[in-house]
């Protein structure tokens, strides 16, 4: 079986002391390609570095967290339109929305995320968008960006670590989004989570890590790596009632 890990932090500090073991293990468990994210101007350098240096093994996508919205500046816009035409670069992420933990005003969110998606449509790169207590503002800038299906793609994007409800995800599927499955969708109280991938299906589907960050249940509270992507995908098969070898096939 062969599987993306199509979100991860491996430049992350957690990594400092293993990073080339960690992308051996994730080998060894048939991850072959991770899209390593750079999501502030600050880590794009690195990140581009990790991309050189291993060039079967990982790409990346360069973008502006919802963190940094408030740097969301021309200066900084016209960096990331020649940054993001280098061959390494697969996407523009992570950018988005999140009312939950974020100190920049919705409005000055907003006001990123529409640059944001408008340059990914100029550049013709897929966006990777981050949502946490934001979804109703998301679904009415992607109907204002996104009123047509994508362009000799399959997806506009992906809407990355997807943990909205079942209607969210037909809403997003429908705009030619795809729908990242991360650790969550293995945690036990998750009912909610497995439906609207259930309804969703594998077509719209791609798995992620978001290494080091939210590990599947079998490492609850540890760091999280894209050796333990097949985890998730064992959930997804049961979810789908089809074989792993299947979920691997359709989500890579």
């Amino acid at each position: 079986m062969t599987f993306i890990d199509t979100h991860v932090h491996l430049t992350d500090e957690q990594f400092d002391s293993d990073r080339a073991d960690a992308l051996l293990r994730a080998q060894a468990q048939g991850v072959a390609l991770v899209v390593e994210i750079g999501d502030s101007p600050e880590h794009w350098s690195r990140v581009l570095a990790l991309s050189r240096a291993r060039p079967s093994a990982v790409r990346c996508a360069l973008g502006l967290h919802p963190y940094f919205a408030l740097g969301c500046t021309d200066e900084v816009l016209a960096r990331l339109a020649r940054e993001a035409q280098a061959p390494e670069v697969v996407a523009v992420g992570e950018i988005g929305l999140d009312y939950a933990r974020c100190s920049a005003p919705p409005e000055a969110q907003k006001a990123a995320l529409r640059r944001l998606l408008a340059a990914c449509r100029a550049w013709d790169k897929p966006a990777v968008i981050h949502c946490r207590g934001a979804y109703p503002d998301l679904r009415g800038i992607i109907t204002e960006v996104f009123p047509d299906p994508p362009r000799g793609a399959l997806f506009w994007g992906v809407v990355h670590c997807f943990s909205g409800d079942p209607e969210d995800a037909a809403f997003f599927a429908g705009r030619g989004f795809a729908l990242g499955a991360d650790g969550p969708v293995t945690y036990p109280k998750n009912d909610s989570l497995r439906e609207a991938f259930r309804r969703a299906g594998p077509e719209v589907t791609v798995l992620e890590t978001d290494s080091p960050y939210l590990p599947p249940q079998s490492r609850r509270g540890k760091r999280n790596e894209p050796s333990l992507l097949p985890e998730i995908a064992a959930t997804l098969a049961r979810v789908w009632d089809m074989p792993p070898d299947a979920v691997a096939q359709a989500t890579t």
